[in-house]
């Protein structure tokens, strides 16, 4: 986000400059309109920053609603694995939320530093309760419903887990980026050359579109990487999921410490 902003702000810089040299070498004859190329380039790059911001939020919101769904497949699969006696239940739930933790304290950390790869840890404690699932017994119907249940669940937890790794790349591709910083410059250059010689209206336009341009920019940043800094993305539901598996348990055969 940093930097998109930083690169805006050279875009800027640059547009600005160039227009007040081009003004500076016409002569007073020369007094072309750009009212009509910069209300069409305006509206354009208008839209296009529209568009883009309805994308943007709905990549941020598709990784809220995926967190969401994880959490809740977890907390359906604890539940799931309650019809088997405790000795076969309580290693798979044991395992349950050891993943889930693992999720929250390694996993979680890895994606907001942008790795789009399993964290070690969480990979072996996934693999460890799909294991545990493949092994539920599924003698008679109760517990034959269970295990296809259970295994559907983790199936589905593990695409989430997947599709929020998939998450951590930034949706907006480079071009887009060209596009915006383009059509941030033609802006501005027209901006000054229409206020040139209006120099207090030029300082106000050109700080108000400045200040404009500079929030967007920096908005898409941070939705397009609902990962990293600013509209971050935290695992409150994933502890949230904990904490409801865990509520009023005192089970020590559940509680005993992840290895």
């Amino acid at each position: 986000m940093i930097v998109h902003v930083l690169i805006l702000w050279g875009v800027i810089a640059v547009a600005a400059a160039l227009g007040v040299v081009v003004h500076r070498r016409r002569t007073p004859d020369e007094a072309p309109e750009y009212q009509s190329a910069l209300t069409f380039v305006g509206a354009a790059y208008g839209l296009l920053l529209g568009l883009l911001v309805v994308f943007a939020v709905g990549h941020y919101t598709d990784v809220r609603h995926e967190s969401q769904a994880e959490a809740s497949t977890l907390v359906a699969l604890q539940d799931t694995v309650r019809v088997y006696p405790p000795e076969t239940r309580d290693p798979v739930r044991h395992d349950v939320v050891c993943y889930m933790r693992s999720i929250v304290h390694d996993e979680w950390p890895s994606m907001e530093r942008g790795k789009d790869t399993p964290a070690r840890r969480t990979l072996g404690f996934g693999d460890r309760v799909r294991a545990d699932v493949r092994k539920l017994p599924s003698g008679d119907p109760m517990q034959g419903s269970a295990y296809g249940r259970a295994n559907t669940l983790i199936t589905d937890a593990g695409q989430s887990r997947q599709r929020l790794l998939f998450f951590t790349e930034p949706e907006i591709p480079i071009a887009l980026w060209i596009v915006i910083y383009v059509g941030a410059f033609l802006v501005i250059l027209l901006l000054t050359a229409h206020y040139a010689t209006r120099p207090a209206g030029r300082v106000a336009a050109l700080v108000s579109v400045a200040v404009l341009m500079t929030v967007v920019v920096g908005v898409l940043g941070m939705l397009d990487q609902p990962f990293g800094i600013g509209a971050r993305v935290h695992p409150d539901q994933m502890r949230q999921a904990v904490d409801l598996v865990l509520t009023g348990e005192k089970n020590p055969a559940i509680l005993r410490p992840c290895q």
